[in-house]
């Protein structure tokens, strides 16, 4: 007489695997997310890169003389400077962060103290290239979007204003961390 044996697994050796399954994804999904963050932040530095590149081919085709970040034109139409660099730029997603799902329209401001708004003094007129002594040390802008304790969300803003100075209007607002508790920002 032979036995037959059925060959199943026990539910020990199931909770087993299981266990060793969920101990694996607990493992790595932290590590998934930190590559998505890096993949998404590479794509930002792209997209402040392209935004740079364009102001200053803006300066380059205007007589070395940067666009404002904000104006009304003659017909009383708000004009901002995402509409000014848009010829220069490659997509018009480039002015939207991809970790950025608050914002709807931009994700980068531009220097409050190097570009000219529709606050300033009509007769200041907008800054010179060659204005600029050190470059290399001055912001052009970044990512923003943060209050005072640059946790609150502030979307949409159209400046990047230094720790210290006060938010003026809606369009002001801070630089933001969203990419691991780090911020990009583009030099003149």
């Amino acid at each position: 007489m032979q036995s037959r044996k059925n060959r199943a697994f026990t539910l020990i050796e199931l909770l087993v695997v299981i266990a060793i399954i969920a101990l694996l994804a607990a493992i790595l999904f932290p590590v998934f997310a930190r590559a998505r963050e890096n993949a998404r932040k590479t794509a930002c530095i792209n997209n402040v890169k392209q935004i740079g590149l364009a102001v200053l081919q803006y300066a380059q085709d205007n007589d070395e003389t940067l666009l404002p970040v904000a104006y009304e034109d003659d017909a009383g139409d708000d004009v901002q400077w995402m509409a000014l660099v848009a010829p220069y730029l490659k997509s018009s997603q480039a002015v939207r962060c991809p970790s950025d799902s608050r914002s709807k329209i931009v994700s980068y401001g531009l220097n409050e103290l190097a570009f000219v708004d529709w606050e300033d003094d009509p007769t200041d007129p907008p800054l010179n290239l060659a204005e600029f002594e050190h470059t290399a040390a001055t912001v052009m802008g970044g990512d923003v979007g943060t209050e005072d304790d640059f946790k609150t969300p502030r979307p949409d803003t159209l400046k990047m204003v230094e720790p210290g100075d006060s938010l003026d209007d809606s369009v002001d607002a801070r630089p933001a961390s969203r990419h691991l508790e780090r911020c990009n920002i583009v030099f003149m």
